[in-house]
């Protein structure tokens, strides 16, 4: 920036690409594993009083959570997107200065 240049990192675009798919991937492992505990708890719990009470008192946060790490893939998913559309536009912004500074 000493140089009076505006650049966006040359790998900029691909890094806000990995970040995306590197936390969607984790996230969706996580999801896995959430809907395998749900499932145990479900099948292990039963079906009288304590059971009922149990899953009266797990269920609903176990969907919240769920729902919550979907949430926060989608999140991830667009700041990647994002990113990869501000690196587009650093560089087209890069390139329209370049462009006006030698007349073109």
């Amino acid at each position: 920036m000493a140089s009076g240049q505006f650049k966006a990192l040359t790998d900029l675009k691909s890094a806000f690409g990995k970040l995306g798919d590197d936390s969607s991937a984790l996230l969706d492992a996580m999801r896995v594993k959430v809907d395998e505990i749900n499932k145990f708890n479900k099948d292990s719990a039963g079906t009288d009083d304590i059971g009922k009470q149990y899953h009266q008192t797990v269920d609903q946060p176990t969907k919240d959570l769920t729902d919550l790490l979907g949430q926060v893939r989608d999140a991830f998913d667009n700041a990647g997107k994002n990113g990869q559309d501000a690196s587009d536009l650093f560089n087209s912004t890069d390139q329209d200065l370049t462009n006006h500074v030698n007349g073109s």
